[in-house]
């Protein structure tokens, strides 16, 4: 999850949350190093996972070598958001949260949609949308990134619409039992503005995808 995250994702992620979460989930949270839903829920158990920062698990999960330090069919749920964007190979890490997750247990994944209404609009004005892959490319270009010893390193290396989304879960053996869409908002001045609420914006043109997956029958 981001340092700053919108208000908008923020309670619609929040709310997902809410549905599936118990008072004695153990839930592991995968990119929270900057930030974490803890703050906001109840759980039994609350793990940290990530490449950065200061978390109770310090592990890179980008590439064929991914790994969770937990026991098969050990988790409640598994908290991903705004991290799969990232990974150049994530694949693996989404069969390790298939792999942790009880029989019943609750993947909640958030992605940029590169094919929201307003990437639409930008595109169809020439534009590229402001999270769209864009490699070492940078803010200057428009992309994203974060700045080292002069140059770019990629952030955004991977797009993603709810079919890719819900493809490359199924390639790693979890399946989307709910999609949530998100209200559209506006900014000016600074300040964001609800333009439609969430019942009026289909799923496919919400800023981001934000589903709740479980582990595939097999």
């Amino acid at each position: 999850m981001k340092e700053v995250i919108g208000r908008v994702r923020l309670d619609a992620t929040n709310a997902l949350i809410a549905q599936y979460i118990r008072a004695d989930s153990v839930v592991v949270e995968i990119g929270a190093s900057d930030a974490s839903f803890a703050q906001f829920h109840r759980s039994g158990e609350w793990l940290t996972v990530d490449k950065y920062g200061s978390p109770d698990v310090q592990a890179d999960l980008d590439g064929e070598n991914a790994k969770l330090p937990l026991p098969d069919a050990s988790v409640d749920m598994v908290l991903c958001t705004e991290v799969l964007e990232h990974l150049v190979m994530g694949t693996p890490l989404v069969k390790e949260i298939g792999r942790v997750l009880k029989a019943d247990g609750i993947a909640i994944v958030s992605v940029p949609n590169v094919c929201s209404l307003k990437s639409r609009i930008k595109v169809a004005v020439g534009r590229l949308p402001n999270l769209a892959a864009s490699g070492d490319c940078g803010h200057p270009l428009g992309g994203t990134g974060i700045p080292s010893n002069g140059n770019w390193v990629a952030a955004h290396v991977v797009d993603f619409n709810l079919a890719r989304l819900n493809g490359y879960l199924k390639r790693g053996g979890l399946q989307i039992k709910q999609a949530k869409s998100l209200p559209l908002s506006v900014k000016v001045a600074g300040r964001s503005f609800t333009v439609l609420p969430a019942a009026l914006v289909a799923t496919t043109l919400s800023d981001f995808l934000l589903v709740a997956a479980g582990r595939r029958a097999t």
